[in-house]
């Protein structure tokens, strides 16, 4: 039920925790710098990747609207158990997650618009790694 995007998706390589951090002129593909010198922001519609951790998914999902998104994908950092090999930790002292992350509103998301999910580890991590060799990646969330 309910509608379907399908966008372009930009990785922006950062957790979008902090709404004054100007993310949009950062992440991966890269792009040309504009006028001001700067790399040109993200070329809106969008769906934006971010990297889990250091806030919660409201204010993540948040400051991704804010920055143009027109939905937000969740990056996992942590493999879960049950994963086996087809996940691979970032470092060799990183335990996996017993049980999967649930995504909910902290109580104050009544002004997210848009659509969002958690992509797993071992999903998200090709995906990035695309995106981080400057080539487009298009999803659809639905």
């Amino acid at each position: 039920y309910g509608g379907a995007i399908q966008q372009n998706v930009y990785y922006a390589d950062s957790t979008m925790c902090d709404s004054s951090e100007d993310a949009a002129r950062g992440g991966f593909p890269t792009r040309d710098n504009d006028e001001s010198g700067k790399m040109a922001p993200w070329k809106a519609p969008f769906i934006l990747m971010v990297d889990r951790g250091d806030c919660t998914f409201v204010i993540k999902v948040r400051n991704a609207q804010k920055a143009g998104a027109a939905g937000v994908l969740i990056a996992d950092d942590t493999c879960l158990c049950d994963a086996g090999d087809s996940c691979k930790p970032d470092n060799d002292y990183e335990e996996c997650e017993t049980k999967e992350p649930i995504m909910a509103d902290d109580g104050s998301g009544a002004d997210i618009t848009i659509p969002s999910f958690l992509m797993f580890k071992q999903d998200a991590d090709p995906v990035k790694d695309y995106l981080k060799q400057n080539k487009m990646v298009r999803a659809e969330m639905s």
